[in-house]
């Protein structure tokens, strides 16, 4: 591969001196990279990762393949920027096929019954019977899976293993369950 820029001017575009400095294995570029492009690509990482610390991870981990893989970029496919950001969702998309972005979801969406509850206030015995009223609204096999998630504590994947059902078909029922609570609420 020749050189993809001869050299450096006050004219070269930035995206000529990332190609340049990353040709060269300078990390400099990686810098220049997340100077012009690291909001834009945590925007792009952040419409499918929703954890702020795990989208920052990501971004990092873009930036280590970006700089382990240089050699794969070809400026005649794309621009760097559309290669960057083929990059980033990529590797997003990637994330949430991991085990702790799964962990992540489950214990994120655990307090939304939680603060269902909290603008109940089960203190009273009043509140306690309103309480004991929505969950009442919810077919059964909804309303097991929300006492043992939220009650009982059981993730997700122990409700699956206890009741026989499909990790699946336990998160849909408590999602439909969630939607519910918070149309009435």
């Amino acid at each position: 591969m020749t050189h993809p820029v001869p050299h450096l001017t006050a004219e070269t575009t930035v995206d000529e001196r990332i190609v340049y400095l990353l040709f060269e294995k300078d990390k400099s570029g990686i810098s220049l990279i997340f100077d012009h492009y690291g909001s834009f690509l945590m925007n792009v990482i952040r419409k499918v990762i929703y954890d702020e610390q795990m989208a920052e991870d990501v971004l990092m981990n873009v930036l280590l393949k970006v700089w382990q893989k240089f050699d794969q970029f070809d400026a005649e496919k794309g621009s760097l920027f559309s290669w960057l950001v083929r990059i980033a969702k990529n590797s997003a998309i990637d994330k949430t096929r991991t085990k702790d972005f799964r962990i992540t979801e489950e214990s994120r969406r655990g307090p939304e019954l939680v603060n269902i509850a909290e603008e109940v206030s089960v203190d009273s015995s009043i509140d306690q019977m309103y309480l004991k009223q929505l969950l009442d609204q919810l077919p059964e096999n909804q309303r097991e899976l929300i006492n043992m998630s939220f009650i009982e504590g059981f993730t997700h994947k122990e409700i699956a293993q206890k009741l026989d059902l499909p990790l699946g078909t336990v998160k849909t029922r408590i999602r439909l369950a969630i939607k519910h609570l918070r149309a009435v609420v």
